[in-house]
């Protein structure tokens, strides 16, 4: 039986936060000990809310706290264009039946990085806020924490602007606290996650497998995809489940060592990352640039796990 792997995903539901949340669910090995929230695509009272309501519609007891409203020290700007107001364009989910913990976000991360003794992951698709403010006030994170698994990132081209992806751009002096922080991450960017998109026909037989989780996840993709400016007509990219299932099992995708950096100052290129992977210029390695993924395997993976639903629901 394969070791279970002690997991925090740190998240800003959110269309594709809330597909990756349910994939999340069925992935047999992952021990997921919290989820927390960050204020990012939309609002933190609605990240909160959303994760909440989903935690109650999958019957699913995993801790969630509250974190961060804002960044580190600009205003927040959100993606309610995208998402809708609430997170969920316009879809609605049953009332929670459960309440955040106590403890704020980082002081979460930080408890239960402790307790796991240097073998916790964290997965991070939103803004990186939660995780920098836990490494300032606990600088022993940096020796706690195994790996952080980011969607963010752009190397081509971004989302929100022409050079920075949205959860970077949102918040990049976070992210430059990770990239220099000594831990080792993976960065997800768009380069790679518009290539891990699902098409409607996909998306409709994944809804047709019997389970409301299903159905919801074909109904709120299906919403992105109507949003979706960037897919080349094929699909709605799966930006966060790919960040998710990276994490939970690397074998269809490709990496390499590099250097990653981000620009927090430019005007025009803030929250742009920079690698030297395709440059002369060879400088030290602080991560790891996801490049490319198997879609038919990946898309394998994710019918796979949401079929796990129909299978609990006959058991």
């Amino acid at each position: 039986m394969q070791k279970k792997t002690p997991i925090i995903i740190d998240c800003d539901p959110g269309i594709d936060d809330i597909a990756a949340l349910l994939l999340a669910r069925q992935i047999p090995h992952f021990d997921v000990k919290a989820i927390t929230t960050v204020a990012g695509n939309v609002p933190l009272a609605f990240t909160t809310q959303n994760a909440l309501q989903l935690l109650s519609f999958m019957d699913w007891d995993v801790p969630l706290a509250r974190g961060a409203e804002g960044p580190l020290s600009r205003p927040l700007e959100t993606a309610e264009d995208v998402h809708g107001k609430g997170g969920m364009c316009g879809l609605t989910l049953p009332a929670a039946n459960r309440r955040p913990v106590d403890l704020p976000a980082w002081d979460l991360i930080y408890q239960i990085a402790k307790r796991e003794g240097g073998k916790l992951e964290i997965v991070a698709v939103g803004p990186l806020t939660n995780i920098a403010v836990a490494l300032a006030k606990y600088p022993d994170l940096t020796k706690l924490i195994n790996r952080i698994t980011i969607m963010g990132g752009a190397f081509l081209a971004g989302n929100t602007t022409p050079a920075a992806e949205f959860n970077i751009y949102v918040d990049p002096e976070a992210a430059k606290r990770i990239f220099t922080s000594g831990i080792p991450f993976y960065l997800c960017p768009l380069d790679v996650t518009h290539c891990g998109y699902i098409t409607e026909e996909e998306l409709r037989e994944i809804g047709g497998f019997g389970s409301k989780e299903s159905e919801f996840f074909r109904d709120i993709l299906l919403k992105g995809m109507a949003m979706s400016i960037y897919s080349g007509g094929k699909g709605v990219p799966l930006h966060d489940p790919l960040a998710l299932l990276f994490a939970a099992d690397p074998s269809c995708f490709t990496f390499t060592g590099c250097f990653v950096g981000v620009e927090t100052q430019g005007p025009v290129t803030r929250g742009k990352t920079v690698t030297d992977v395709y440059s002369d210029k060879k400088l030290d390695k602080n991560g790891f640039y996801v490049q490319t993924v198997n879609r038919d395997t990946f898309i394998g993976h994710i019918k796979n796990l949401m079929s796990r639903y129909t299978d609990e629901r006959k058991s």
